[in-house]
Parts: structure tokens; C-alpha cells; sequence
């Protein structure tokens, strides 16, 4: 029996419900942010019943926490891309570009979901700080690992830690910088084809960062001695 067939038009019909629940909600919060949206609000833009919201997120904040992990997911979600061990430097940091570079394909979601995290910035209800802790400084972690892995170093120190937000600062800067870029290069952005080519150059800028952090050791290693 084909999967289809097992899906009831009413189940069909739920999932549907609140897949524009999270958008509209992703629009709403985005837009007014989470003070000042209602359930009331979403539900009557959604074309949904109010009770649907509590049904499938619980309350409002349980809604909210989905529309701010869940479209774009989270750094820890990227992490499997460039982590295992068997990969090579440059395909490592391709998955890592690779994180930064396909959310930004769904176009309107993702401007939608920059804005959101803005806002969470400006205006806290405690998700950014969990983000930071649970998501971002795990994948800060995976990333110091793997840096540490190919320049071959026994320990992690400052050095190491600012090669990792250097090389991370160019992915979020599509994000934070989406605006600026859109306004000043927007040829940059507007197509598959040009964030692909987009994302081999910072694979490529990123190489050099880490050759350039090889050779600065180096070259204090052989003044030591």
C-alpha cells in the first residue's frame, strides 16, 4: 500500500492547518513580534479555529518556540554536515557553507525568519539565549573540533576561537547583511545558481583563512626555536 493511501483526507487537512499556522504565525511574530500578536490573530488569518493552535502547539509560546527553530532549523541541526571525521577540510567547510546557503532558497521564509531572530534580539522572551546555549555554542564547539583536527593542534585556545566566528561571521552576514547585500549586490543573491556560486567562493575564502592561520603558527613555532 502506497504511503498516500494511509493518509486520511482529514489527517491531510490537520497537517495542512498547521503548516499555515506556523507561517502565518512566522509573518505575524516577525512583523509585530510576540507581544504584540495574538492567537486570536493568527487563527482568523490562518482561516483556522482558535482551538487548532492550542491542539497542536499547546499555547502561544509553545507556538512561537516552533516558528523559531523549526523553517530554517537550527545550528546544531547543521552540525553532521561538516563534522565527521573522514571529510577533507574544503568538503567540511562546503557543509558548513551548505547550512548557511540552502535555507536562504526559500526565498520569503527566510527573510521572514531573519526578521523574526532580529526581533528576538531587540525584544528577548529568553529563545535567543536558549538558542545560544543549546544550538550555537554546540556548533561553535563541532566547528573549533574539526578546525582543530586539520591544523593539527593539541589544544583549543583564543586563536583557534577566533578563527571559528571569523569563518562563521561570513555565512551569518547573509543574514544579518541580507538587506545591504540585496541593495548594493543583489546579483549575488537572487538566484540558486548565484548563492551556489556564492558558497564555493566562502568554501574558498575560508581555506584561505585557515592556510593563513597554519602559516602564522608556523612561523611563531620556528621563532621559538
Amino acid at each position: 500500500m502506497k504511503f498516500c493511501e494511509l493518509i486520511s483526507p482529514k489527517r491531510a487537512d490537520g497537517e495542512e492547518s498547521k503548516k499555515r499556522i506556523i507561517m502565518t504565525a512566522l509573518k505575524l511574530f516577525a512583523e509585530h513580534g510576540y507581544t504584540r500578536t495574538s492567537t486570536r490573530q493568527i487563527a482568523k488569518e490562518a482561516n483556522v479555529n482558535i482551538s487548532a493552535i492550542a491542539y497542536y502547539f499547546g499555547d502561544k509560546a509553545g507556538l512561537y518556540h516552533v516558528v523559531f527553530t523549526e523553517p530554517l532549523g537550527t545550528p546544531v541541526d547543521d552540525i553532521n554536515l561538516f563534522s565527521d571525521k573522514d571529510l577533507t577540510l574544503e568538503q567540511a567547510l562546503t557543509g558548513l557553507f551548505k547550512g548557511f546557503i540552502e535555507p536562504l532558497k526559500q526565498g520569503d521564509i527566510a527573510q521572514l525568519c531573519i526578521r523574526l531572530h532580529m526581533r528576538e534580539m531587540v525584544e528577548p522572551t529568553g529563545l535567543w539565549e536558549e538558542e545560544i546555549h543549546n544550538s550555537i555554542a554546540p556548533y561553535h564547539q563541532a566547528l573549533l573540533v574539526v578546525l582543530q583536527r586539520h591544523l593539527k593542534i593539541t589544544a583549543i585556545d583564543d586563536d583557534l576561537h577566533r578563527l571559528a566566528f571569523s569563518i562563521v561571521a561570513m555565512g551569518v552576514h547573509l543574514y544579518s547583511g541580507r538587506d545591504v547585500i540585496a541593495r548594493i549586490s543583489p546579483q549575488l543573491t537572487d538566484t540558486h545558481a548565484a548563492l551556489d556560486v556564492l558558497k564555493d567562493r566562502l568554501v574558498m575564502f575560508a581555506l584561505s583563512m585557515v592556510h593563513a592561520e597554519a602559516a602564522r603558527r608556523k612561523l611563531i613555532e620556528n621563532v621559538k626555536y
